[in-house]
């Protein structure tokens, strides 16, 4: 990660705000996740798509969609590229509903993927012990659910 030097700027008015450091981490993470994905075709939510059914298999659209923060509108064209690709299998539950399963090449990819963002987990976070993320991830998690 590349470390930017102020020498004579002037003094930062965010520097005391919690959520600008936030927001400007996430852009360094999210640039480095979608670069240790393109070498697979993914992008970072399609990898989160894949992850979650993997985990769930049999799980709707609809349940990935709610427990990613998907939007319903945007869940339709993700669902439909990794079914286009073959990366993904459905199957009627109801009138309405599909049952979503990883396909075999769907399940490799996944497991490539995972990889990647191991990797890239360990590259943009290596300065924290794991202790120290699990306890990160905690807080994180806390502050989001209760806002939900």
């Amino acid at each position: 990660m590349k470390t930017v030097e102020k020498s004579d700027a002037a003094p930062d008015p965010l520097a005391h705000l919690l959520g600008y450091h936030l927001r400007r981490l996430s852009v360094v993470v999210m640039a480095d996740l979608t670069e240790a994905l393109c070498p697979l075709g993914l992008k970072p939510a399609d990898a989160s798509v894949l992850f979650m059914i993997e985990a769930n298999p049999g799980i709707t659209q609809s349940d990935v969609g709610k427990a990613l923060g998907i939007l319903r509108a945007n869940m339709a064209p993700l669902i439909a590229g990794l079914l286009g690709r073959g990366f993904i299998e459905r199957e009627p539950v109801d009138g309405r509903s599909h049952a979503l399963r990883l396909s075999a090449a769907g399940a490799a990819l996944c497991l490539r993927a995972k990889s990647a963002v191991g990797r890239h987990e360990d590259r943009v976070f290596s300065s924290l012990s794991k202790g120290a993320r699990a306890r990160m991830i905690s807080q994180l998690r806390a502050l989001w659910m209760e806002r939900q």
